[in-house]
This record gives structure tokens, sequence and C-alpha cells, in this order.
């Protein structure tokens, strides 16, 4: 199996992004996913379910189809009183700590985890980037991306407009919803121009999609 996915869970039910530890470590979790090497390869694990909150030691129970449940004691309460700029190093400290432990146990090789957090810090915390492809415009004028942030509060979706020269030429914030990939997933579908100066992003299976005019700024 290969190991790709690790979550930070705390209460479940809780709608409220300001309110759940869940929601709020999603962007932390999917930029340490993003840089981890995607090829590390386990006997019983594709899936690290960290479950944090009043339990009385850590504790790695049985896998079960690839899904590892880690019990992991940890405050919640205290950390969402956290500011807004230590939440993000204090989520990327947890991960490592409770990784470390079921490195330990299950006897894996530290050095790419360790370098997925690393690389974490270098980028600073910030979890951003490119979907899928850039397009070019028919008539090879303009090129389209879709610039994603994943932040602590909301998943974010901007269409930036440049030209041939990389000047950008216009952008617009076209998504702004929960930072859970169960939420923000659907709307990252495929780009496609519609005209020479027309760009929409359509939702995953699903002709719905969300337009932008080049003509309407230029």
């Amino acid at each position: 199996m290969l190991l790709k996915t690790f979550l930070l869970l705390g209460e479940e039910g809780i709608t409220d992004v300001k309110k759940s530890f869940s929601f709020q470590t999603r962007c932390m979790t999917k930029l340490y996913e993003r840089v981890f090497d995607k090829k590390y390869k386990t006997v019983d694990c594709r899936q690290l379910n960290f479950h944090c909150g009043n339990y009385p030691e850590i504790k790695l129970l049985e896998c079960f189809d690839g899904f590892c449940q880690v019990l992991v004691p940890y405050n919640v309460e205290e950390f969402l009183k956290y500011p807004d700029n230590k939440k993000k190093v204090e989520i990327l400290e947890l991960l490592k700590n409770s990784l470390d432990f079921v490195i330990r146990e299950k006897n894996w090789d530290p050095d790419p985890f360790q370098e997925a957090y690393e690389r974490v810090k270098e980028l600073n915390y910030i979890n951003e980037f490119i979907w899928d492809k850039p397009k070019f415009s028919p008539n090879r004028k303009y090129k389209a991306e879709v610039i994603c942030n994943h932040d602590l509060y909301d998943f974010t979706l901007k269409i930036v407009i440049k030209d041939r020269n990389g000047k950008i030429l216009h952008e617009k914030e076209i998504v702004s919803t929960e930072p859970d990939e169960l939420i923000y997933d659907r709307f990252l579908g495929h780009l496609q121009w519609i005209s020479d100066d027309e760009i929409a992003l359509y939702e995953k299976y699903s002709k719905r999609y969300v337009p932008v005019k080049l003509s309407e700024v230029l």
C-alpha cells in the first residue's frame, strides 16, 4: 500500500469552522500530503487518522483496509484559543509528534516524513497551489490558471488571466468555502476557454461552471 493521507481529527459534527479543530487542521495536513513522498510503501496503511482529544495515552489501534486509527492525547479546546499565527505551527508540530510515534511503532523509515516536515516550514506554512494546468486561449493571446489557497477557515479559488509575457491582466475569486476536501473537491473540475476572452471553471461530474470574461475588465 502507498501511504497518502494524514488527518488530525477532533470533535465531530461541528459545522462552525471557527469552533472546529478538524476543519482548521486541514490546511496543514493537506500541505504535508502535497510535499510528502507519494510513493512511500507500507504493509497495511494508506491513511492515518489521528483522533485528538481526552485520551490517557497515545495508542495505535488496529489497521483495517488500509485505514489506521491513532488516539492522541491533546487539548483541543486550548488549541481553539490560540491566535491564528500560532495555530499552523502548532498543527505541524502535533502532526510530526503523532507521526513520530507511529514511525517508531511500525519501524518506518523516518527520512521522508522529516523531509516533508521541513518542506512545510520552508513554504512558511502557506498552502497555495495551481490547480490543473494553465490553459491558453484559442487565439493563444492569454493564459489562465486556477490558484487555490487553503487556509485555517476557508478554501478559496481564483482565476488569474495573464498575457503571453506573464503580466496579470485580471484575477477574480470565484469560490470560497469550508476548508475540507469533502466540501471543496467538487469545485476542482477542469478549466476551459469558452471563447477568446471567456474562461470557465467547471465543477467535477457536472455541467455547472463559473465564467470569467476578460472583455469586462480590458
